[in-house]
């Protein structure tokens, strides 16, 4: 089974064997066709194994200086494989937080993923504190999201309680799914068209894009 199906598998099975860390993998091979799961497993381990405080700003402190966010080349699809983010140290907000989760859960700290609009983050679960990884690992209280909104998510977005809700696993890989459609389907590249259509055609979240995905498959045929 190549890595897009083996994806399609793992979300599609029993929720508690969908890791970020594995399904995230899977994501990166299946657009480079490059399977480097072993190297992502050892260095998340390594950055584990530096993080002395078990904690959020634990965790943040192992990963800053270490990864940052990619502001120069932002749209680069590189920055959301987790390979590719592990190996430069650069990523996006939604994959340098996938990081920050994965190295929680190897130090038992349960690191949780926030939605925001244009953004995203982590909060260690069970305290209101926040952490922004794309930013040099800024730590926040709930007060200083609310303070600091206009300038993590941009103008044009309202302040929303709901915006601060943790959300699973499934919601970010659809998300970081999203982020890579809109550049392979405008540059119509068969690799990543068929990874994108065995990807979400495997999300029950996203059956009503199947016909565009049978569409996307056709074309490659």
């Amino acid at each position: 089974m190549d890595p897009a199906g083996k994806f399609a598998a793992l979300v599609t099975g029993p929720p508690p064997a969908l890791t970020l860390d594995v399904a995230c993998s899977l994501m990166a091979a299946a657009f480079t066709g490059e399977d480097r799961q072993d190297e992502v497993m050892v260095r998340l381990d390594e950055l584990a194994a530096m993080c002395v405080d078990q904690s959020l700003t634990g965790v943040l402190a192992v990963m800053r200086g270490r990864l940052s966010g990619n502001r120069i080349d932002y749209y680069d699809p590189k920055n959301s494989f987790i390979d590719e983010v592990l190996s430069r140290g650069l990523g996006l907000p939604i994959s340098l937080s996938v990081v920050a989760i994965e190295i929680g859960r190897r130090v038992g700290v349960a690191v949780l993923g926030i939605g925001l609009p244009s953004h995203f983050m982590v909060r260690e679960a069970g305290r209101e504190l926040y952490g922004d990884p794309f930013n040099d690992g800024a730590i926040y209280d709930r007060s200083g999201v609310v303070g600091a909104w206009s300038r993590l998510v941009g103008e044009g977005h309202s302040f929303d309680e709901l915006h601060l809700a943790p959300v699973s696993e499934r919601v970010i890989l659809i998300r970081m799914l999203n982020n890579l459609r809109g550049q392979y389907v405008r540059t119509s590249d068969p690799r990543g068209m068929y990874a994108l259509s065995v990807m979400r055609g495997a999300f029950v979240e996203l059956a009503h894009e199947a016909v565009e995905h049978a569409k996307w498959v056709r074309h490659l045929n």
